[in-house]
Parts: structure tokens; C-alpha cells; sequence
């Protein structure tokens, strides 16, 4: 039942697929109306009203107004660590009785010490996004390529002056980050060392990572491979390029092939999805992470949320409904739905991301070679990493730029009581 006195409250995120986004907010307004319930429902921009969407949650918990109910892919570890979400392994287990175990790099965060802080609705994939005619046009066989300077190479040599290989931004985004992160990763550096304790940004792997992104995006070798602008570019921008046939490879969410097939754009039939490369040091790690649900501490209708969590989590027939409207961007985020799944198991693309979606290596680029902690999330949301390639982007030698983003990351691990440096 729903408290009288208080409309069940949701707040749904707005990705950027509109049948998704459709789909979800009138399946649930649906299903709260066949439940006699009131319903206040809004979406995540509204709600965090030019805040930062954390932020607007712990603010709304510490006042006791707290919405009742959360989708989205905020840090479940950053929103425990606030003390602003209530403990939901019971429903976990009830999912996993269900589709079995939780895809192994969704426990990354999620799980901490032995309890889960979010229920995976399902995983969002992400990756490599590539035009099969360019490449093979070229005689290039992409799914070889494991390094991104291999990678970097085939994307010049399908470029022509209309057609630009490299469809990939450094600047400040989910995307740019992304691409940051796993060059970091692959060339062996990490932010933190292995105990999550102290910062190790200053290395020289750091600093050979940083030269490869700095050379990419400044050497004119490869300028040619670059698409105009690129530099400036936001997660829409490289969506935008890609559908409009404009650039050869991008890193994305899934949502730049399921928009493309839901919107009938040709470049659908052209696409194919690449796990993404590595470095020298690390060449394979997958880190697809998901959309969870979240229950708010202090949640006036806590059981009718635990309801709506496991109907539209465990029933098949919502679930496949859900990934049918994002074709090979929602997958699942249980090992045996996969199986179980009707729509999965007729989407070509979904399948060719499963063997990365269930990878058990268990390198997350983001924390690696340490835990994820808190303090990590806290350091990408200040944005320093985005500030450290963009100085080293506008003249400041990466050296320089690699040591003030070291330092500045100890200052943050210190606010979170870790020593940060010894």
C-alpha cells in the first residue's frame, strides 16, 4: 500500500533513447494505476534542479523528504557512504532465485561488505561502435585489434577528407571519460595504488598514457582521422556523427546502434560492436556496467517500492518488453536471463556483447589496480582527470599536468580520512 499521505515517489533518469525512456515511464504509471496507487513521478533532470543529482539526494534524505524511489546509474557506493540508501539485498537474492547470479562486474560497488546497496535492473552496454563496410573495406579486420594503437592506425587509414576514422572526444563527458580511463588503464597506470589507500597518479605509465592521448589529439599525423570539432564534443556529439555516417568508430553506450535501428537509419545494417581495446600492460578488461534501483532512507512507501522493483524486474514479460525498447543497449543484467530472454536471444548485436557483459576478469579501469572507493567517485566528479588532459591539451607539458592532478587527488582522499599519500 501506498501511505496516503504521501504519493509514491520516483525519480526516472532521461537516457538518450526516447522509445526506452516512453517505455518505462508509461509502464510503470500503468502499473501504479492498476494498483489504486498515487504516483509522483519525475524525471532526474527536474529533479536535481541544476544540482548536482548526488548532492539533490543526500539533501532530500538529511531533510526528510526523500523520494521513495530512484533509477539511474549513480554510485551506489558514493550514495551509501552519504548514508542515503537502505539495504535491498533481500530483493537481490528474490531476482537471483529468478535469472541466477548478478553479472560478476555489476558487484563492483554495489556489494559492500556483504550487502547490496542496489538492485541491477539491467546492464547498459557500452563499447566500440564501427562501421563493418569501412573497415573491411579497407581489409582490416577489427576484431583483431586488442591495443588502441592498432586501433589508432586502422582508423587513419579508412579516413578520407569527408569521412573521419577516430569519432572518440577527450573532452568532458561520459564518453570522454570513458576513453580516458581505459588508456589510463591499458597502459598500466592507476590514479590509486593496489590497498585504495594512497594516490599513485604521478608515475611514468601515467605519464606515457597521457602522451599517447596528447599525441592523438595533437600530433598532425593524425589529424586526418579526426572529425572537426572533435575536441569539443559532448555525449550526443559523437551519437550524432556516427548516425549521420560522418565518423568511422566511436565509444558509446548502446545507445548509438539502438537509436539507429529504432530510427531506421541506414548506418543500423553497417554497425558492429568491438569490445574495446587495451594498452601494452592490460589488453582485455570489459567493465559494462548498469541502471540500478535505488530506495531512499527515510522512504515513506519502502514496501510498494520493493514492490515495483521486483515486478519490473523479475516479470519476464516487462523485462523483455524493457530490452526490446532499447535493442543492444538494455541487456541483462543476470546470467541466466540471457537464456531466458526471448528478445535477447533474437537481437544479433545483444549477443555479440555477452561474452563481455559476463567477463569475471574483474579489472574495473576505473579503480584499478585498487578498490573502488567513495573518494574515487568523488575525484571524477570534480572533474581533475578532465582538467589534467585539457591542460596538457592547451600547452602545459603532461608532466606538470600529471603531478597538479596527483596532488589535488590527495587532497580529496584526505577529506574521505585516507592518508593518500605516505
Amino acid at each position: 500500500m501506498v501511505d496516503s499521505a504521501h504519493p509514491l515517489w520516483v525519480i526516472l533518469d532521461i537516457d538518450f533513447h526516447d522509445t526506452y525512456n516512453e517505455y518505462t515511464q508509461k509502464a510503470l504509471s500503468d502499473y501504479v494505476a492498476e494498483r489504486g496507487w498515487v504516483m509522483e513521478l519525475a524525471d532526474s533532470q527536474g529533479f536535481a534542479a541544476g544540482s548536482g543529482e548526488t548532492d539533490r539526494i543526500a539533501a532530500a534524505v538529511q531533510s526528510g523528504d526523500a523520494p521513495d524511489l530512484v533509477r539511474h546509474t549513480l554510485s551506489p557506493e558514493l550514495l551509501h557512504s552519504l548514508d542515503t540508501t537502505q539495504s535491498l539485498s533481500d530483493l537481490v537474492a528474490a531476482v537471483e532465485e529468478v535469472y541466477g547470479p548478478v553479472a560478476p562486474y555489476l558487484k563492483t560497488g554495489k556489494l559492500i561488505d556483504g550487502e547490496w546497496w542496489a538492485v541491477p535492473y539491467h546492464q547498459r552496454v557500452g563499447g566500440g561502435y564501427y562501421r563493418k563496410d569501412a573497415f573491411e573495406g579497407a581489409g582490416i579486420d577489427i576484431q583483431t585489434i586488442r591495443t588502441y594503437d592498432k586501433l589508432r592506425e586502422a582508423c587513419l587509414a579508412v579516413s578520407t577528407p569527408e569521412f573521419f576514422g577516430w569519432g572518440i572526444t577527450i573532452n568532458r563527458s561520459g564518453d570522454g571519460n570513458s576513453i580516458i580511463q581505459r588508456i589510463k588503464c591499458g597502459w598500466g597506470a592507476g590514479w590509486q595504488d593496489e590497498t585504495g589507500q594512497y594516490i599513485n597518479t604521478n608515475s611514468p605509465e601515467m605519464v606515457e598514457a597521457m602522451n599517447f592521448i596528447k599525441d592523438t589529439y595533437m600530433d598532425p599525423q593524425w589529424a586526418p582521422m579526426l572529425p572537426p570539432g572533435v575536441l569539443a564534443w559532448n555525449d550526443i556529439s559523437n551519437n550524432e556523427a556516427f548516425q549521420g555516417e560522418v565518423i568511422a568508430y566511436t565509444e558509446n553506450a548502446g545507445t548509438v546502434y539502438a537509436k539507429a535501428l529504432k530510427d531506421g537509419l541506414p548506418v543500423a545494417a553497417k554497425t558492429g560492436y568491438l569490445a574495446p581495446p587495451g594498452g601494452p600492460v592490460n589488453q582485455e578488461f570489459n567493465t559494462i556496467g548498469s541502471k540500478d534501483w535505488f530506495i531512499l532512507k527515510g522512504a515513506h512507501n519502502t514496501a510498494a517500492a520493493k514492490e515495483v522493483i521486483l515486478e519490473f524486474t523479475t516479470n519476464l514479460d516487462k523485462m523483455d518488453a524493457m530490452l526490446a525498447s532499447s535493442p543492444a543497449y538494455a541487456i541483462p543484467a543476470y546470467t541466466n536471463l540471457w537464456d531466458m530472454s526471448v528478445y535477447t536471444q533474437s537481437n544479433e548485436m545483444s549477443m555479440q556483447v555477452k561474452p563481455a557483459a559476463l567477463d569475471d576478469s574483474g579489472i574495473n579501469a576505473g579503480s584499478w589496480p585498487g578498490p573502488s572507493s567513495p573518494a574515487l567517485t568523488a575525484i571524477e566528479n570534480s572533474g581533475i582527470w578532465n582538467d589534467m588532459v585539457n591542460s596538457f591539451i592547451t600547452g602545459t607539458s603532461v608532466e606538470e599536468a600529471v603531478k597538479i592532478a596527483h596532488d589535488r587527488m590527495v587532497l580529496v582522499f584526505k577529506e574521505f580520512g585516507l592518508p593518500g599519500e605516505k
